[in-house]
């Protein structure tokens, strides 16, 4: 009965994480339901901080940064006058800062490509010609999560708030989304004699993953 509820709870959060950003966006450029909005953005930005902070810490302190969080975006949206567009962009940088660290690190040697780990729990031995395309597959997506910042940033700075708010709410998942199919299909194709994953075990492989395995490690 735990298990089941503790699910439906992952459900209804993880439908409310990708349900924020498009009604934040909505929100913000027709200037109505932005009540909704708010809670979104901050049950969202809370939710970041849950999986982002080291899962080493206690458990006590992460709920405690996690309502900081979300009572801080909420008070910024009701207290600032650009605080929903502040709001909106918090958790986009927060969540492809810390996937751009995360990979980034990996690529240190004499450390193993993040990726390069995905296939290995997916797989087990890999031959070498698997680990350096893995390798650069890690640099794909590090070069991916810095884009990701650095066109926010100047959409930011220097485009209409409509399109900033766009990119960062709607456009992000749909090109992760085509960078995913992308590889795959092209992954398929250069090492078409290797057994292809299953789902499944795809998805097993990356819930196993923690956001910040080094300083867990410690």
């Amino acid at each position: 009965m735990r298990l089941r509820a503790s699910r439906l709870a992952g459900a209804w959060l993880t439908l409310a994480l990708l349900t924020a950003p498009p009604v934040a966006h909505f929100a913000l450029i027709m200037h109505r339901g932005m009540g909704l909005a708010g809670i979104l953005l901050a049950v969202q930005t809370a939710m970041v901080v849950w999986i982002l902070w080291p899962k080493a810490a206690p458990r006590r302190l992460r709920m405690v940064m996690s309502s900081t969080a979300c009572l801080g975006v909420w008070l910024v949206l009701r207290s600032i006058e650009d605080g929903p567009a502040i709001a909106a962009g918090v958790p986009h940088a927060m969540i492809y800062l810390a996937l751009l660290a995360l990979f980034a690190a990996s690529l240190r040697l004499p450390r193993e490509a993040i990726v390069t780990t995905f296939a290995r729990r997916a797989r087990g031995h890999l031959p070498a010609e698997v680990v350096l395309y893995t390798r650069r597959i890690t640099w794909l997506w590090t070069g991916f999560f810095a884009v990701q910042l650095l066109t926010s940033l100047l959409l930011l700075l220097f485009a209409p708030f409509d399109i900033w708010s766009l990119f960062i709410n709607l456009c992000n998942l749909p090109m992760i989304g085509a960078l995913l199919c992308a590889e795959y299909a092209y992954r398929r194709w250069r090492h078409a004699t290797d057994p292809p994953e299953r789902l499944r075990d795809m998805i097993r492989v990356f819930r196993g993953i923690r956001p910040w395995p080094i300083s867990e490690a410690r």
